[in-house]
């Protein structure tokens, strides 16, 4: 039995409680869930925990997203998350790779900058964003490395009274794009200014005056602002 269909047997099995297990050197090590309510969430008996390369448990109710809490833990395991998602009576695994909560992070060019914020945001929405050579930031600009990139990661430009929440906002200096940050609605957005802290903040006056143009991708659906709203909320 391969490692996915013990993975979904054993949710088979908790259903409608959501399961939870480990992966350790490619095994999957089932445990239980000793959670007050484990129809709405989980948590792995002390006498089933050990150290692990992966934390596994199930969406009986088929939500595909990781919740806040969801978030919240696994910040603090620094670990992947796999999901065993139900869909009617079809399930599936979706795995989510660790990735520090959207914000607060520390600048750090090349992974966390504000296109590694828009890559990991994506990500837990479902969408895998290609990775692309970073020449430094000054180079990128000179290339307008985002025009050139954008197109092949999935996106296309819509007009800019199309905004809706999810795109991605392109600012610009002296012509050539220098900036994403994801829209969030009502006039907010998600981004991760140079040398600063991740953070949402207001779209105020100065962006608007900078604004480059707006991307979505392909496959974004509005539902996915769930996975990105969940993250919001969650706690470090």
């Amino acid at each position: 039995m391969t490692l996915a269909e013990q993975i979904i047997n054993h949710a088979k099995q908790e259903h409608p409680q959501e399961s939870c297990g480990l992966i350790l050197d490619g095994a999957y090590i089932p445990c239980a869930n000793v959670a007050d309510d484990p129809t709405e969430t989980f948590r792995i008996s002390p006498d089933d925990w050990q150290p692990c390369d992966v934390i596994v448990h199930s969406h009986p109710q088929g939500q595909r997203f990781l919740s806040g809490a969801d978030r919240s833990a696994q910040h603090k395991s620094r670990l992947d998350w796999w999901l065993a998602v139900a869909d009617k009576d079809n399930w599936e695994i979706i795995k989510y790779r660790y990735t520090p909560l959207l914000r607060g992070r520390t600048f750090e060019y090349g992974t966390h900058d504000c296109y590694g914020l828009v890559e990991d945001a994506y990500m837990l929405c479902g969408i895998q964003l290609m990775k692309y050579e970073r020449k430094g930031e000054a180079q990128e600009i000179a290339d307008n490395a985002f025009i050139a990139n954008f197109p092949k990661a999935g996106f296309y430009q819509v007009p800019l009274d199309e905004i809706q929440q999810g795109d991605v906002i392109l600012t610009s200096i002296r012509g050539n794009a220098n900036h994403a940050s994801i829209y969030l609605g009502d006039e907010e957005v998600l981004h991760h200014p140079y040398g600063g802290l991740s953070r949402r903040e207001g779209f105020c006056e100065v962006w608007h005056k900078t604004m480059h143009s707006v991307w979505r991708h392909k496959d974004w659906q509005p539902q996915m602002m769930t996975a990105i709203n969940n993250d919001l909320q969650a706690q470090g």
